[in-house]
């Protein structure tokens, strides 16, 4: 008995699944169904492959029990949600790769195929070459290298660097997410220089550059950036330890008035500014120390700091 397929979406990628399968002996494998999220494209992709039967969507290919295996080609991002409609429905499944986007999606997918004792298998060629004995059963004069080849007798196939091995490290093709981590996101905010003028720190004029940062940065790292921010447009930047510092000339260490660890996020949400408004300075550490401040603010139009109250160091 041929063992019947139900193909869920009609995009490219499940023509030329169906356009393969279809080079099979019918008596082995037959394509009875399609689904997709419109009825006219399920329609379309039918009368193109002679199809019997047609559906809107994927819920109605589920209930139908006439299907054996599902071949799912539906985009990434909506591969563990059509994947445990499927298993939930007891139908065998052959998703097209990745299987998932995340390990996390993956073991949701592979424990739905278990509890339903169902098949499950990920659309990824070099996952059926221990079927093959030997490298010489390949044409090896047609011209391609196929010495990648070497391992395909063993048990267990060597790990390739786009295996779902490599789950969590290789980058996705989609466009909506990605395997590893995701980029992270730049925002900039604005850094100057401090000094010791009459006796108390001041911010230097025209020392204050725009600095690419991201949002989770530490005040070691946010304090590295500004320093070769700083010197990469030579602007005087001391030699030696630097710190760096609130607008108020307070040393950045955690949120202000808080035990909470600074972050440039953080302090972005608890000040109330938008990115494009921070801005924060370096100095250098004797002049840190020799500073008399303390309860000084700001001008936003002139970016001076102006001090009202002596400063005793504490460290």
């Amino acid at each position: 008995m041929a063992t019947r397929w139900g193909i869920c979406s009609s995009g490219k990628i499940s023509h030329d699944f169906t356009v393969a399968l279809k080079t099979l002996p019918p008596e082995d494998h037959q394509v009875v169904a399609v689904a997709a999220r419109e009825l006219e494209d399920a329609q379309q992709f039918a009368t193109k492959h002679s199809i019997s039967r047609v559906y809107g969507s994927y819920e109605e290919l589920a209930r139908d029990p006439d299907i054996d295996v599902v071949y799912i080609g539906v985009i990434h991002p909506y591969h563990l949600s059509t994947c445990l409609l499927f298993t939930n429905a007891k139908k065998n499944v052959l998703c097209e790769k990745p299987l998932a986007m995340n390990t996390k999606k993956m073991k949701e997918i592979l424990s739905s195929a278990k509890r339903n004792d169902v098949f499950l298998m990920e659309m990824y060629c070099p996952f059926c070459g221990s079927s093959v004995t030997a490298p010489h059963g390949f044409c090896g004069v047609c011209g391609g290298d196929i010495t990648f080849l070497k391992d395909v007798a063993n048990k267990v196939p060597e790990e390739m660097p786009t295996t779902s091995a490599h789950l969590s490290v290789q980058p996705s093709t989609s466009a909506v997410s990605l395997y590893g981590e995701k980029k992270q996101k730049i925002v900039k905010i604005s850094v100057g220089v401090m000094r010791m003028m009459d006796g108390c720190l001041r911010p230097v004029r025209g020392t204050l550059l725009p600095l690419d940062v991201e949002p989770q940065w530490s005040c070691q790292e946010l304090l590295a950036a500004a320093i070769k921010k700083q010197k990469a447009f030579k602007q005087v930047v001391e030699d030696g330890a630097h710190v760096l510092l609130y607008p108020d000339a307070s040393e950045i260490t955690n949120i202000p008035g808080t035990d909470i660890p600074f972050t440039v996020e953080m302090y972005k949400k608890t000040s109330g500014k938008p990115y494009q408004r921070i801005k924060l300075y370096i100095c250098t550490v004797e002049d840190f120390e020799n500073n008399c401040y303390t309860g000084t603010t700001s001008s936003e139009e002139d970016g001076v700091v102006r001090v009202h109250l002596p400063f005793q160091m504490f460290r």
